[in-house]
């Protein structure tokens, strides 16, 4: 069991798929899809068996007696790497109840709606408004983003990147002044720097609404993931639907992120944030890509492509969180999903009207990625909210 205060379960009938779900934490279990009947132990494997847990990767095969999920995660990250999991998925706990504030204090900022953001600020733990000046209402909604993503992200990442984009802008200001004001007010005239912003502070909420189905894949920051692939492990609850929509949503954002990162990657190299790296400019053939004469043709290179045109980024962009044949399968809602096995099939090839070319994972593999990919997102706006604080406490801008 988690030490969460409401545990609702969920898994399908792997001869029927029937979906069955019971919720533990209220006062009515409320089973569905099944009827509950009298049973006597040990387990015999007449039945199916079914290992469910909300915090771990639960398991599926044969019948041990005592091998819980508790048990197995312990036995493969040993009690060190449990406790530090354990106090994550605790933090959660607590930041869960807040969704409703959370959400509210990311709307608010959106609409400008000071009054009711300053409210809403009181009522969070740990965020507080200071005044109405700009920069203190960036620090009260980055207390607030901090909290949200805070049993997400990796701290130690989070304070490298906190203390160093900030050193990044001083330095283009200090050595490229005309230029580097020039990309900003191309990307405040054109709103891309604020609607880059709303986008990505969007996703903030919706990953607290969601933490059911990534509850187990903290488990993986303390095992290889390779493992996802050998361990048959699924998730206990999930709506894969909602799951895949966030996936979708995440990789769109992080596309525009790059386009931001490729401006800024630009200007330190070579001093113009329309400026790619010449031997990228022209394909195979010696034809030029018209895709990089400046950087808004660039804002629309799919993403698979984006990446191969940033050259040696000053930012490490983490590849393992990419997989572009399962955004297009997902993108382009050509998958099935079994939830009996928790496996997605994916059809990422244009194939005209049939579907014979395809790829699968399994659940926790997913959400792994759609972890390891909102880690990138968070990341990179870290660093424009080092551009945020740029644009208002050097270059006095409203943003």
């Amino acid at each position: 069991m988690s030490n969460r205060d409401v545990q609702p379960f969920q898994f399908a009938c792997p001869k029927c798929e029937e979906r069955i779900s019971f919720t533990f934490g209220k006062a009515d279990i409320e089973l569905q899809g099944a009827t509950e009947i009298g049973f006597k132990g040990p387990f015999q494997g007449d039945n199916p068996f079914v290992d469910l847990h909300l915090d771990f990767p639960a398991y599926w095969g044969k019948y041990e007696m005592g091998m819980t999920t508790f048990m197995r995660v312990t036995q493969d990250i040993g009690m060190d790497a449990y406790h530090h999991l354990n106090h994550r998925l605790h933090m959660l706990n607590m930041i869960y109840p807040l969704h409703a504030d959370l959400r509210s204090i990311i709307t608010q900022y959106k609409r400008g709606d000071l009054e009711n953001f300053e409210k809403t600020c009181s009522r969070i733990p740990g965020v507080e408004l200071k005044s109405r000046k700009q920069e203190d209402v960036l620090a009260a909604l980055y207390s607030a983003t901090s909290i949200m993503s805070s049993p997400f992200t990796i701290h130690e990442n989070n304070s490298e990147l906190s203390k160093q984009a900030p050193k990044m802008f001083l330095w283009l200001h200090a050595n490229h002044p005309e230029m580097t004001l020039k990309f900003i007010e191309q990307i405040l005239d054109n709103g891309f720097l604020r609607n880059l912003h709303h986008d990505c502070l969007s996703l903030y909420p919706r990953l607290i609404a969601m933490d059911l189905p990534f509850r187990p894949a903290f488990f993986y920051d303390y095992t290889a993931d390779d493992q996802l692939g050998g361990v048959p492990a699924r998730v206990s609850t999930a709506d894969f639907d909602i799951c895949s929509n966030y996936y979708k949503d995440l990789a769109e954002v992080f596309s525009r992120q790059l386009t931001f990162l490729a401006g800024l990657n630009n200007l330190l190299k070579r001093g113009d944030s329309d400026s790619f790296e010449e031997s990228l400019k022209k394909t195979k053939a010696r034809k030029v890509r018209q895709e990089l004469e400046n950087l808004n043709s660039f804002a629309n290179v799919d993403l698979g492509n984006k990446v191969g045109f940033i050259d040696d980024c000053f930012y490490r962009i983490g590849m393992s969180a990419i997989d572009n044949k399962l955004r297009n399968g997902i993108a382009h809602y050509k998958y099935d999903y079994q939830e009996s096995r928790q496996i997605v099939t994916y059809y990422p090839s244009k194939e005209g009207m049939s579907r014979e070319k395809f790829h699968e994972t399994s659940f926790m593999d997913f959400i792994r990625k759609s972890l390891l990919l909102f880690r990138e997102v968070h990341s990179i706006n870290h660093i424009i909210k080092a551009a945020l604080y740029y644009c208002v406490l050097v270059l006095r801008k409203h943003v």
